[in-house]
C-alpha cells in the first residue's frame, strides 16, 4: 500500500465521509459531491471499506495527486479552477475513465473555444475521445502549416490513420498546386450587358487568373505563404466591378476550385 506522507491542504473536509488517496496525498472528501459527478466513484463509494476513524478509503493507482487535486477543485462549489492547456489533456482521460460527463463537456468546450492556439495537441485529444468537428476544425489549420506541424513530435502521436489521411491531404493540394497552370478557370464565363466587349472582357480576366496561378506557383514550398488558404484566397481576389464578374467569383469559381483542390 502507499505510504501516505501528507494530506491536501485544499481539500481535507473534517466533515468529509470518504478518503480517497492518490499517490502519496490524502483527500477527504464527501460522497454526495464526488458521487454527483461520477457515477464511477458512486459505485467504488458502495464497496469502500472503512480503516480510519470508521471513514472508508479508496487508493487510485496511477494517478496524479496534481491533476486530482485540480479536478476535485473544479468539482467543488467553493474552489475554482480554469481548464487550461496544462491540464486538459489529463481531465479529458480522467473524465473518460470515471464517466464524468460535466468534465468532459467543460474540456471539450475549452478546446472547441482554443483549438486555434493549439490545433496539434486538439486533433491529438478530438482523435482520442471522438470530438468529430473539433478533429475536423483542428486538421483543417494542421494542413495550413502541414510541414511544420509534421516534424513536431506530437504529430507521431497521432494514430497511423490520421498521420496518413493528413499526409494524403497535403500531397494532393501539392499536386493540384502544380498542375494549377493547366485548368482554365474562366470556361464558360458568362458575360452580362455591362460588358461593352466579350472578347476584351475575356482576355483581361485570363490575364488575371494567369498572373494569380504564376503568383501562387512561385511561393516556395514549404515556406508559411504556400498554404490552401493563401491560395484561395489570391485566386479568388475581386476580378472587376461587373455583375458577371460577381456571378463568376460567388457561383462559378467555387465549383471549379473545390474539384480541383480539397476545401478549407
Amino acid at each position: 500500500m502507499t505510504q501516505v506522507t501528507k494530506l491536501s491542504k485544499l481539500h481535507y473536509y473534517s466533515d468529509g465521509d470518504i478518503i480517497i488517496i492518490v499517490g502519496k496525498t490524502k483527500f477527504l472528501l464527501h460522497k454526495t459531491i464526488i458521487g454527483l459527478a461520477s457515477k464511477v466513484f458512486q459505485d467504488m463509494f458502495s464497496c469502500a471499506s472503512p480503516f480510519t476513524n470508521e471513514i472508508p478509503e479508496i487508493t487510485l493507482e496511477d494517478e496524479s495527486p496534481i491533476i486530482f487535486e485540480e479536478l476535485i477543485s473544479y468539482i467543488y462549489p467553493d474552489t475554482y479552477v480554469c481548464i487550461n492547456w496544462n491540464n486538459v489533456s489529463e481531465f479529458l482521460r480522467i473524465a473518460d475513465k470515471y464517466i464524468m460527463e460535466s468534465i468532459l463537456m467543460a474540456s471539450k468546450a475549452f478546446l472547441e473555444r482554443e483549438f486555434r492556439k493549439n490545433p496539434l495537441p486538439t486533433l491529438r485529444m478530438a482523435e482520442q475521445h471522438g470530438f468529430k468537428e473539433i478533429y475536423k476544425e483542428s486538421s483543417k489549420l494542421i494542413l495550413e502549416r502541414f510541414p511544420e506541424f509534421k516534424r513536431s513530435q506530437t504529430f507521431n502521436q497521432l494514430s497511423v490513420a490520421t498521420r496518413t489521411a493528413l499526409t494524403t491531404k497535403y500531397d494532393e493540394y501539392t499536386n493540384a498546386l502544380s498542375k494549377l497552370s493547366k485548368i482554365e478557370f474562366t470556361t464558360g464565363y458568362s458575360h452580362c450587358k455591362e460588358c461593352k466587349s466579350e472578347s476584351d472582357h475575356n482576355k483581361e480576366i485570363s490575364e488575371k487568373f494567369e498572373s494569380r496561378v504564376r503568383q501562387v506557383q512561385i511561393l516556395p514550398l514549404p515556406l508559411p505563404p504556400t498554404q490552401p488558404s493563401i491560395t484561395r484566397k489570391i485566386l479568388f481576389e475581386a476580378i472587376g466591378n461587373n455583375m458577371c464578374d460577381k456571378r463568376f467569383m460567388d457561383s462559378q469559381l467555387p465549383r471549379k476550385f473545390k474539384k480541383t483542390f480539397w476545401e478549407v
